[in-house]
């Protein structure tokens, strides 16, 4: 890494300073293993039309 500074720091200041940036510069992510791709296949959650008429009208988000 190459970095220019005007006024010219002092050598503590400039550690400092290629510390700090060492510390904040984003760093590439390690990524673990490899899993299994997810099944995504739609699939019904549930039948509502297979329930009599009475207890579909007794849905508790209405």
């Amino acid at each position: 890494m190459n970095i220019t500074m005007s006024p010219a720091p002092t050598d503590e200041e400039a550690a400092a300073i290629v510390a700090a940036t060492e510390v904040l510069w984003p760093k590439a992510a390690t990524l673990g293993p490899v899993s299994e791709p997810r099944n995504t296949s739609w699939r019904f959650s549930s039948r509502s039309w297979a329930q009599p008429t009475p207890i579909r009208r007794l849905r508790p988000w209405r």
